[in-house]
């Protein structure tokens, strides 16, 4: 048994919460012929498994599993502790730990035990981690190393990373060589690294130019997967993108449903974001009133439409229905997936129960040319039975054109609604999934949702991360700057933010007011 390691780590149940069976893999030690040390008291045990029963959050539950699969433990009945080796770099004690006279757990005396044992290279050892405040006071004011789960940390500001600012350099060499160049020499003139789906604003003289970094991908045999790219550049957008009007195969829209792109971020999103199949992953951030929902609500609903054949054919669709079969709304409410977030038994359908929390999906409803021929709940029905949102959809309803050319999906609901927790086992296929308020997911909860997506399936990740509800998220641990720092180079994803508020001006005001909620 190894008696000195190199950092020993006492993570709290809230980083497991938080990162899952990840936690393990960062806390590895990467140093040649060094180890770490993990300590799991027996009572986080215990808090693991309420929070398991409490449905609180996939993270939980994954780490019981994985911590279930190991069996050769090297047990020491006298200093009460299970060792087991969870990989090269790596071991995990169980601690057996005594409780106060007031029935307690503490921490200070884990330490003390854990000191008692074994030793580490790292002086400050052990170190405490855990994302919550009120420990890190407690323990740091009695001489105990605390510190953030640095590999669950990312900048809020990486949300700004999809539209990012040129240099007069590289617009000049821009213009110079017809509007393109290669993305080496792009990202010398920047000085930065650049990546594929990124685009770049310059502004100068009252006017703005964007261009965008693109490659030619090169596909497997049955065109499911990107596997490699080539021919990497820099492009000028084209003049007449500038229009901001939004093209489909060889269709032009002034508007989608009613709905006009009111800015050229706007426009990104639609034209590069959520309309082409090659960009299966698009985050779609943004403060309040900047358009998010009513862009993702009124676009996706169009790309699921079925249309008559000559408008088919000039979407380019294959046949006449969609290009998607279902929209799939998950939003972290207080109703949506987790320990507080029960639907109960209270009176009424289940769409009367998780209406108030449909608001800014409703209000988009409304405000597209959808609402002058169905209400927003006839979204949420299916055409052929009954479902937990009201009988089944009615025959004058499936029958009702819209724009003349279209109409709802005659196989299945236009919009389902689902649960985090219900995610589990489920598979989706040729499906856009909208997840909305991302960083009010844990970046745990985020990876489990991904995981269930098969072929033919649209991620639309949407939320701001200064608007940070859920108590184990924070503006640097939450499930969307997460999500963002692990895709961002991948070639099917992308990214815009949305910058202006287009609300009034006393709401636009509110942003540099500072009040904090209960």
């Amino acid at each position: 048994m190894i008696n000195t390691y190199h950092s020993i780590f006492l993570p709290f149940v809230d980083i497991y919460d938080l990162g899952g069976p990840d936690v393990f893999k960062c806390l590895d030690c990467k140093k040649e012929d060094k180890k770490n040390l993990v300590v799991i008291p027996t009572p986080f045990i215990r808090g693991l498994d309420e929070l398991k029963e409490a449905h609180h959050g996939g993270g939980t539950v994954d780490v019981l599993q994985y911590l279930k699969q190991f069996k050769d433990y090297n047990i020491d009945h006298n200093m009460g502790f299970s060792i087991f080796e969870a990989s090269q770099g790596l071991d995990i004690v169980l601690l057996e730990v005594d409780k106060k006279a007031h029935n307690k757990f503490s921490v200070v005396d884990c330490i003390k035990k854990i000191l008692s044992i074994w030793s580490a290279e790292e002086p400050q050892a052990p170190i405490i981690l855990t994302n919550k405040e009120k420990y890190h006071i407690k323990f740091t004011s009695r001489g105990i190393t605390v510190e953030d789960p640095q590999f669950l940390q990312v900048s809020a500001d990486i949300v700004h990373e999809g539209v990012i600012t040129g240099n007069p350099l590289l617009q000049e060499k821009l213009h110079a060589n017809n509007g393109v160049i290669d993305l080496e020499t792009a990202s010398k003139l920047l000085n930065r690294t650049l990546y594929i789906n990124q685009f770049i604003k310059f502004v100068g003289h009252g006017k703005y130019e964007y261009a965008r970094v693109i490659a030619d991908n090169s596909y497997n045999t049955t065109k499911s997967r990107i596997v490699d790219f080539h021919n990497a550049r820099v492009e000028f957008l084209k003049r007449h993108e500038y229009s901001k009007q939004v093209r489909v195969g060889t269709q032009t829209m002034d508007n989608i449903l009613g709905i006009s792109p009111l800015d050229m971020e706007q426009y990104l999103a639609l034209q590069y974001g959520i309309y082409p199949k090659d960009i299966s992953l698009f985050f779609l951030c943004g403060t309040q009133g900047s358009g998010k929902t009513l862009l993702s609500y009124v676009s996706t609903i169009d790309m699921i439409l079925w249309y008559d054949k000559e408008e088919s054919q000039k979407r380019g669709m294959a046949k006449r229905d969609g290009f998607y079969k279902k929209v799939v709304l998950l939003k972290p409410t207080e109703i949506i997936g987790g320990r507080r977030r029960d639907v109960g038994a209270l009176p009424g359908s289940l769409y009367d129960k998780i209406k108030p929390h449909l608001g800014p999906y409703i209000d988009a409803h409304r405000e597209s040319t959808l609402n002058e021929l169905f209400a927003f709940d006839d979204m949420l029905k299916h055409p052929k039975f009954a479902n937990d949102f009201g009988d089944k959809r009615s025959e004058e309803t499936n029958k009702k054109k819209i724009n003349g050319c279209s109409y709802l999906p005659p196989n299945s609901e236009v919009i389902e609604l689902t649960y985090s927790g219900f995610m589990r086992g489920r598979s989706f296929r040729d499906t856009i999934l909208i997840i909305d308020e991302a960083q009010n997911f844990t970046p745990y909860e985020i990876k489990t949702i991904i995981a269930r997506l098969g072929e033919g399936c649209k991620v639309i990740i949407m939320g701001d991360p200064l608007q940070v509800d859920n108590p184990l998220c924070s503006r640097s641990i939450n499930g969307l700057t997460h999500t963002i720092k692990h895709y961002l180079d991948k070639p099917y994803s992308a990214l815009v933010t949305l910058t202006h508020n287009y609300r009034s001006q006393m709401s636009q005001d509110t942003d540099d007011w500072k009040v904090y909620s209960s």
